[in-house]
């Protein structure tokens, strides 16, 4: 399988717009991803309905929110997976959802002050459906926002790296490593 991302530094009112036009041109489902203690999985009809839109609670973009979309009348598959110590989680991913993108839209740290968190929107899947949003998101954020090495910017978190914000991955990695307009 091949895997395609856009990865984006954007404050939540860079990428409003952008996710409001997805939503109203295909109506979609946000899922949770992970290892889940039930099998109620928290989903959303919007990314607005998610809870801290536009905060990422770490400095690590490994462990914020992440979520499939995918589109409102395809069912979410999900995986039982027997625990070691007993009992069984139920996985969310990509793997078992072909017909998805997965998303994390970052956003602004509040662990840290002037830190944004890097957002990224992925496929690991071939499949029509998931090849339509991938190229949704990604041709509407390409419009959008600048790009800045590997990564597209958004007009406000622009202006917050001209201001001297840190704009990372991690924000515990050294200052090298964040991104600069180099």
């Amino acid at each position: 399988m091949k895997s395609r991302q856009i990865m984006f530094f954007a404050v939540l009112e860079d990428i409003e717009q952008i996710l409001k036009n997805i939503e109203t041109t295909i109506e979609v489902h946000y899922y949770k991803t992970g290892l889940m203690d039930s099998k109620n999985i928290p989903n959303y009809s919007s990314i607005f309905d998610t809870p801290n839109v536009g905060v990422a609670l770490s400095g690590d973009w490994n462990r914020i929110d992440n979520y499939l979309v995918m589109k409102k009348e395809t069912l979410l598959n999900i995986e039982t997976v027997p625990q070691r110590t007993g009992g069984i989680k139920f996985a969310v991913d990509q793997q078992m959802n072909q017909k998805s993108v997965t998303l994390k839209h970052g956003g602004i740290y509040n662990g840290a002050e002037n830190v944004i968190v890097a957002g990224r929107v992925a496929t690991v899947s071939e499949d029509s459906d998931s090849n339509e949003l991938y190229k949704l998101f990604s041709n509407k954020i390409k419009k959008k926002f600048k790009k800045i090495g590997t990564f597209y910017v958004g007009k406000i978190a622009e202006e917050k790296l001209k201001e001297g914000w840190r704009l990372v991955t991690n924000e515990k990695s050294p200052r090298e490593y964040d991104l600069t307009f180099s």
